[in-house]
C-alpha cells in the first residue's frame, strides 16, 4: 500500500507541477488579451469602463477567461488519493464496530446459517468449511467497494458544487458588477 501511495503522490506531485506551468502559460495569454480587449472598449465604449481601473478589468478579465475545469479536476484527484487511507481507516473502524456490537456477523455464523455449499449446481467459491469462512470474511470487500466509492462520491460532489457556485458570468456582466 505505501508503494502505491507513493506512485499515486509523486505522479499527482508531477500533475502539479505541470499545471502550475500550464496556468502560468494561460495567464501570460489572458494579460494579452485583457490588453488588447482594454485598448478596443477604451477606444469604443469608454463610458462602459468609467469607473473600472485598467487594472481591475484585468482582474475582471482573468476571473472570467482563464479556464477553471483543470484546476478543479487535479484538487479532486488529490483530494481522493490523500483521503483514500482516512476513508479506509474510518471504513475498518466501522467494520470492526459492526463486529463488536453484533451488527455485521461472524464468518463462522453466516457459514452456519447460508448454506454456500452441498448445493446442486457447484459453483467455483464453493467448498469445504475452513474455505467458506474465508469466503465469509471476504463478504466484507463488499462494504469496502462501496464505502471508498460513496466517499468518492460525496468528493465529486463538494468540488463539483464549489465549481457552479463560483462560475462567472460574462465580461460585460462582470463589469456591471464590479462597477456597483
Amino acid at each position: 500500500m505505501r508503494g502505491f501511495l507513493l506512485v499515486v503522490f509523486f505522479a499527482l506531485a508531477l500533475a502539479g507541477g505541470l499545471y502550475w506551468r500550464w496556468r502560468r502559460k494561460i495567464a501570460a495569454e489572458v494579460a494579452e488579451g485583457a490588453a488588447i480587449d482594454w485598448a478596443r472598449l477604451s477606444k469604443n465604449e469608454p463610458e462602459f469602463l468609467e469607473g473600472i481601473s485598467e487594472e481591475q478589468f484585468r482582474e475582471i478579465y482573468a476571473r472570467v477567461h482563464t479556464p477553471r475545469f483543470p484546476g478543479y479536476a487535479l484538487a479532486t484527484l488529490t483530494t481522493f488519493f490523500v483521503s483514500l487511507p482516512f476513508t479506509l481507516g474510518l471504513l475498518n473502524l466501522l467494520l470492526w464496530a459492526g463486529h463488536e456490537t453484533g451488527v455485521i456477523p461472524q464468518p463462522a455464523e453466516v457459514v452456519r446459517y447460508v448454506n454456500l455449499g452441498e448445493a446442486q449446481a457447484a459453483q467455483s467459491w464453493q467448498c469445504g468449511p475452513d474455505c467458506q469462512i474465508y469466503v465469509a470474511e471476504a463478504f466484507s470487500g463488499f462494504y469496502f467497494f462501496f464505502g471508498v466509492i460513496a466517499a468518492w462520491l460525496v468528493i465529486v460532489w463538494f468540488f463539483m458544487r464549489r465549481y457552479h457556485a463560483r462560475r462567472p458570468g460574462y465580461l460585460r456582466d462582470e463589469i456591471i458588477r464590479a462597477k456597483q
